[in-house]
């Protein structure tokens, strides 16, 4: 009862404390459809998890090089703004790709990326809604889909209401964020209630960061950020992260961008291998992981990403068979022939091992399509 109450008085301070900027002016939104279509042709020499994207090498079987055409990347969105009351704007963003589970590869299923809103003075921005996470909030340059998720790379998206305020000193901004989030879990004692909803109370994500001038046209950003979470059921378990990222800017032509995480029962946020819990055993799986990305533009019609990443869970916390290690090496490049349409190549080499069995390798050629709108 008291946890109930907290939440009601919280959630009713905050409703109530923006009726004094409320007016009284109906307004008519600004609607700006955006997105890209996308076509990728892949050859892999193994097999991944995915074969139109890869999180990880598995058992080729009889196979000796798969070959995949996919147009399921494209995406299209609605950025809605024009909204406002006092000083503060209202934006909103509703957002879908086609990589649904489970259809038909030339009829796939529209799958929600984002919809939420945005309330913002500028320095102050409270998000409601489904979009990114938090924690670790940068992600690599590959033309890969899912951008080292499993091999590195943490973070997702989820429903939350969460708030952001910037703090700006001279040319540097210093960064504070936090949010309650929806716990995604499994139902592990089939009850019919996701263990996530059943533990009554939200996941906690909170982010420190600062961006930092570098000279005249160079940044350095660094951030630190965690997630704290717990789901119930026949057994109760935690979810826990803490996570380093850093952008720094040489110059327009040159930035390198880098994450590390280490925490446990992260699968729902790509990492871990995509792996939770032991449920053997009954414990979480603990992982830590990194990548580094350096992406070079020599020119305006040429872009170069090259980048190495890890996921490695700890064995202790495995059963024999489960994904003990996966790293993977890339590169690409991204030619602009007009402003809004491009065309890419990329070389991936995948590695994964298996606890007490045999590692899995897959090396991936990807070329890709891209008008964008």
């Amino acid at each position: 009862m008291k946890k109930l109450t907290l939440f009601a008085l919280c959630f009713v301070l905050l409703s109530v404390s923006f009726m004094i900027f409320a007016g009284d002016t109906e307004e008519k939104p600004d609607l700006k459809v955006y997105g890209f279509i996308k076509l990728d042709a892949l050859y892999e020499t193994g097999n991944s998890s995915h074969g139109n994207y890869i999180i990880w090498a598995k058992d080729p079987g009889n196979s000796s090089g798969l070959f995949y055409v996919t147009a399921r990347e494209t995406r299209v969105g609605v950025a809605i703004s024009g909204f406002s009351f006092g000083k503060f704007k209202v934006t909103g963003k509703m957002e879908v790709d086609f990589h649904s589970a489970g259809t038909e590869e030339n009829k796939p299923y529209n799958f929600m990326r984002h919809a939420y809103l945005e309330i913002s003075n500028g320095s102050l921005t409270i998000t409601a809604g489904q979009t990114w996470d938090i924690i670790s909030p940068l992600n690599p340059v590959t033309l890969n889909y899912s951008v080292l998720w499993g091999a590195g790379n943490i973070g997702y998206r989820r429903p939350q209401l969460s708030i952001r305020k910037d703090i700006k000193t001279g040319k540097n901004i210093f960064t504070l964020q936090a949010g309650i989030f929806r716990t995604i879990a499994s139902d592990y004692d089939t009850d019919g209630i996701e263990d996530g909803s059943a533990a009554g109370f939200p996941t906690f994500q909170g982010r420190i960061g600062g961006k930092f001038g570098l000279g005249k046209a160079g940044s350095l950003q660094v951030g630190v950020s965690g997630h704290y979470g717990k789901s119930k059921g026949i057994l109760d378990y935690t979810s826990d992260s803490l996570n380093a990222d850093m952008l720094l800017v040489f110059s327009p032509k040159f930035k390198i961008i880098a994450e590390f995480f280490t925490g446990k029962n992260l699968g729902t946020y790509m990492g871990g291998i995509i792996q939770n819990v032991n449920t053997v055993t009954g414990k979480e799986i603990k992982a830590k992981g990194f990548y580094v990305n350096a992406v070079a533009n020599p020119s305006k019609k040429l872009q170069l990403s090259l980048g190495y990443s890890m996921d490695d869970p700890d064995d202790a916390t495995l059963n024999s068979g489960n994904r003990s290690k996966n790293t993977s090496i890339f590169g690409n490049f991204l030619v602009t022939l007009s402003p809004s349409v491009k065309v890419g190549f990329e070389v991936s080499d995948w590695i994964t091992d298996y606890l007490n069995q045999a590692r899995q390798k897959t090396l991936r050629f990807q070329h890709s399509w891209i008008l964008y709108f």
